[in-house]
């Protein structure tokens, strides 16, 4: 799917405007429940950082990071405020690690699956047309309430699913580097203090000189069609 920037560079001005406007909710939810469902977990095992922090809410506030938002919203590439642990406090530090890594996008991905379910019976009962809201492939498909619904739903459950995937590559600040860090600290303590210090860089260099966004639009699309055929709906009208 386009950015929002991208319909500016096309001079689209009332594209821009009306993306933004469906996308904004869908990163709120997505960013609000990924960085508590982190605060949570944690303390769940044993570390009230997060909680103490005030993090333990969906309060979207609390989870905010202006540069991050904005870089979000624009490029389709973005951060919230990462919570705070203290591995310390940990019961079980191993498997705290991964239960904290994983929870974040455990939640994407349930809210996108029951977002897609959701989207999925109100289409059986004819309130939508198909998975897909058609105003995304036909900008003339008239903008009714039942539309906006759609498109915000269809945002709610695409962006969750990317922001699940995309935390799962295992290179820092993401997620996904939790669950292999521990493995390269023990066999090259050096190599990991770079992959910590540059991960954030390296990352930057993949998603915008790789096609990994196209990898992770076609990865999200095939989730997408899969719950549309569990339930016998067509994915566009």
């Amino acid at each position: 799917m386009m950015t929002p920037l991208s319909y500016l560079y096309n001079g689209d001005f009332q594209g821009f405007f009306l993306r933004l406007l469906f996308i904004l909710p869908a990163i709120v939810v997505a960013m609000s429940f990924h960085e508590a469902a982190h605060a949570w977990m944690a303390d769940k095992m044993g570390d009230p950082t997060g909680r103490n922090m005030g993090r333990m809410t969906l309060d979207p506030t609390k989870h905010f990071d202006l540069f991050g938002f904005i870089s979000f919203v624009f490029l389709g590439f973005g951060w919230g405020k990462p919570v705070q642990t203290n591995p310390r406090n940990y019961y079980n530090y191993k498997k705290a690690n991964v239960l904290v890594a994983l929870s974040g996008v455990t939640v994407n991905l349930l809210l996108a699956l029951l977002t897609l379910v959701l989207i999925s019976v109100l289409t059986l009962l004819g309130v939508f047309k198909a998975m897909i809201p058609l105003y995304l492939l036909d900008k003339t498909y008239p903008l009714t309430m039942a539309a906006i619904i759609h498109i915000l739903l269809f945002y709610i459950a695409s962006l969750n699913l990317s922001l699940c995937f995309f935390n799962l590559i295992p290179i820092p600040p993401l997620d996904g580097h939790h669950l292999i860090k521990g493995f390269i600290a023990r066999k090259s303590p050096n190599f990991y203090m770079m992959y910590q210090q540059y991960g954030f860089f390296f990352l930057l260099l993949i998603f915008f000189a790789t096609p990994l966004g196209d990898y992770l639009g076609e990865l999200v699309l095939l989730i997408i069609e899969g719950v549309a055929a569990l339930f016998g709906i067509p994915i566009v009208g």
